[in-house]
């Protein structure tokens, strides 16, 4: 049995009063992600989310168990949740707010304004969806579907901090054998591209007594529009750019014009300068040429320098296409690196994820958004990463979609989406996104095999 829409929608409009008083509850617990904090691993705050929802699932029935106070589980089926066949991620824990003056409204309060649009921090990523599913399976409870597979509700709570939260728990616990992430857009993000930062090291001694500073844009993933380098005896130069993320930066990149003005002020270093400057130049030249059909060439570009103990540190940032092995391209680059004489390590990296267009449960999803909202939209790939990234089996599956509205009496420019100040959510928009999951779910559940 499969429950009728129209049963879905009225069961969601007649708990519209709880569902919101749960996400406020949820977002007046500021859950900004510290691994700083004496109260590891994350911060107090980000335990009281936790807390927040194994209450909640306590007071509905359900049972919870906690994964190292780094991911939490909320079980829909009476057997262990450590065995779910399907996993929901979401994550409890939210960007800051560094200037709560800028916001109209208060960022940890919850606001409703015109008994539509719902304000707080978090509230929209990715507080609303972890919410909403709960509430999705109390529907499909009460609605009387019985779930044959194990389904639970996973929750993160360091998404927005280097996702060390789930990292950490797939090396160490079994993962669900099919995860769906609502941290992008429907109807289903197949594909993340990767991205990965290399570290290049070039010795630059300076005169006895000198230092070099430099200041760059804060973005990794940006080019700089400025880069100025400073000596402590207070000569400063500056090179100028054009500031793209990656993926849309162009040769007009400052770090490279940096390297060129250095070069002129310290003329005994020149020729390593002009070593570390061409091998920077291109993908090419870097050992990082690489393109896949599905979505399309490597794009890397220096965005950072700095300058420590007579070393100069140049950090290339690229993102990856979906089929690309992150690791034979660090060989790789480590290769052109060591020809130039220059010094190659990994700072970091995000491996791709894929997943097949034409998967049986990709068609599936798609059929389900489409029928539900009547939008004819396309499995996409996606450049940013969620948990999707890191997961098993893992696709990402809402909450974005068409129609989101931020009414400027309401929002000033800049305002209303998610990371930005008044960070919204429409109820309108909750509802579509709590129809789709109620439909999805059964049809999911009702499948042979998920591989």
């Amino acid at each position: 049995m499969k429950p009728e829409l129209s049963a879905v929608t009225a069961w969601i409009q007649s708990h519209r009063q709880d569902i919101i008083d749960d996400l406020f509850a949820l977002v007046r617990i500021p859950s900004v992600s510290d691994p700083a904090s004496p109260v590891q691993p994350f911060g107090q705050s980000c335990q009281d989310a936790l807390d927040f929802m194994y209450a909640l699932a306590a007071r509905h029935g359900y049972s919870a168990e906690d994964f190292g106070r780094r991911v939490g589980r909320v079980g829909f089926s009476d057997e262990a949740v450590e065995t779910a066949d399907a996993g929901i991620w979401c994550h409890l824990d939210v960007v800051p707010v560094p200037n709560p003056q800028d916001w109209v409204y208060p960022p940890f309060e919850g606001t409703e304004v015109e008994g539509r649009y719902l304000i707080g921090r978090g509230i929209q990523d990715n507080k609303m969806p972890a919410i909403a599913v709960f509430h999705v399976m109390n529907c499909l409870r009460d609605l009387g579907y019985t779930l044959q597979k194990r389904w639970s509700l996973c929750l993160g709570t360091s998404e927005e901090n280097g996702m060390a939260d789930v990292r950490w728990f797939v090396e160490n616990h079994s993962c669900p054998a099919l995860n769906l992430v609502p941290d992008t857009g429907f109807p289903v993000c197949t594909a993340q591209r990767g991205c990965q930062i290399l570290r290049y090291t070039l010795p630059l001694p300076l005169p006895e007594g000198e230092a070099l500073a430099f200041r760059c844009g804060s973005n990794i993933s940006v080019t700089p529009e400025k880069v100025t380098a400073r000596f402590a005896s207070g000569r400063e130069i500056s090179a100028i750019g054009h500031g793209f993320h990656i993926i849309r930066a162009d040769d007009d990149n400052a770090v490279l014009h940096m390297l060129e003005a250095l070069k002129e002020a310290l003329p005994g270093a020149a020729e390593g300068l002009s070593r570390l400057k061409v091998l920077l130049s291109s993908v090419e030249s870097m050992g990082l040429a690489f393109a896949d059909e599905a979505s399309g060439p490597l794009r890397a570009k220096p965005t950072q320098m700095q300058w420590a103990d007579g070393l100069l540190t140049v950090d290339v940032y690229s993102v990856l296409p979906v089929t690309s092995r992150p690791d034979e391209l660090l060989a790789s680059a480590q290769q052109a690196a060591a020809e130039a004489g220059i010094a190659c390590a990994r700072f970091s990296m995000r491996p791709p994820c894929y997943f097949r267009a034409d998967h049986p449960l990709v068609r599936v999803l798609t059929d389900v958004y489409r029928e539900v909202t009547g939008d004819p939209g396309e499995p996409f790939i996606m450049t940013g990463g969620n948990y999707a990234s890191l997961l098993p089996n893992a696709l990402g599956y809402g909450p974005g979609m068409p129609g989101r509205l931020f009414p400027e009496h309401i929002f000033p420019q800049g305002h209303g989406d998610y990371h930005q100040c008044d960070e919204s959510e429409d109820w309108e928009h909750i509802v579509r996104f709590m129809q789709v999951y109620a439909m999805a779910i059964p049809r999911l559940d009702g499948l042979a095999q998920w591989e």
